[in-house]
């Protein structure tokens, strides 16, 4: 089983074979991996001495994160599962990130740094069960919903949205904030691997699996801003 995700800086890229993760790169890189992702999972697969015809599911994060990272991963996975006939799973960056800090005693914040000021953010029980439904807000916004549903308690921050906005976080939740260690920051395709052949039995349709992007690019926001200003111009 082979998984991916490329909705952060740092895209990792997993084999899962009989319940043994046996590969995992992660690579930090400050151009898309849209150049190297096909690559990459040649690479990886060349390690093991296996071809694409070896895969039995394929898992692909499907965002929040980088518009570009999530969308050519997604976009070559979907193309991965049709050519070969193999079942795909998408799932969240979020509950990837989220999932190997659950059954520690504690809720876990999962937020990655969506720019603008904002994050995108999710808040899961230490069962792993979702308490904030993945969002795009600002920390202030978000560590307030937090602080109402988890009133007392230690709660574990991970990810890139964490670390960018902690002196946020922090005021709010005081000592209750717990960090976490520098690699469990990351959303890593191992756990994508793990999270996807427990919903192996139910796969995506790729036809219909679209990316959970949680707000419109910076593109499509500019766009329509010069289209409502060309509209203001006329009608003046």
């Amino acid at each position: 089983m082979l998984a991916c995700d490329t909705s952060t800086k740092v895209g990792s890229i997993a084999l899962l074979e009989g319940g043994v993760i046996t590969a995992e790169t992660m690579v930090l890189s400050d151009n898309s991996h849209s150049h190297r992702i096909l690559d990459d999972v040649s690479r990886v697969l060349e390690l093991r001495g296996m071809t694409p015809g070896d895969i039995d599911l394929l898992v692909s994060s499907i965002g929040p994160g980088s518009f570009t990272g999530v969308r050519i991963t997604l976009s070559a996975f979907k193309g991965l599962a049709v050519s070969l006939g193999r079942p795909l799973v998408g799932v969240s960056s979020l509950r990837a990130l989220a999932h190997p800090l659950c059954g520690r005693g504690a809720a876990v914040i999962a937020a990655l740094d969506a720019r603008r000021g904002e994050i995108y953010a999710a808040l899961y029980g230490e069962d792993g069960m979702e308490r904030i439904a993945p969002t795009t807000t600002s920390p202030a916004a978000f560590v307030a919903q937090v602080a109402a549903r988890v009133p007392d308690g230690p709660v574990l921050g991970a990810g890139e949205g964490v670390t960018a906005y902690h002196d946020r976080f922090l005021t709010v939740l005081q000592g209750r904030l717990r960090p976490v260690a520098p690699f469990e920051n990351h959303v890593r395709a191992a756990t994508l691997a793990v999270l996807g052949v427990a919903r192996i039995a139910t796969p995506d349709d790729p036809a219909t699996l679209e990316p959970s992007y949680l707000r419109r690019s910076e593109a499509e926001i500019k766009l329509e801003a010069g289209e409502l200003g060309v509209s203001r111009r006329g009608s003046s």
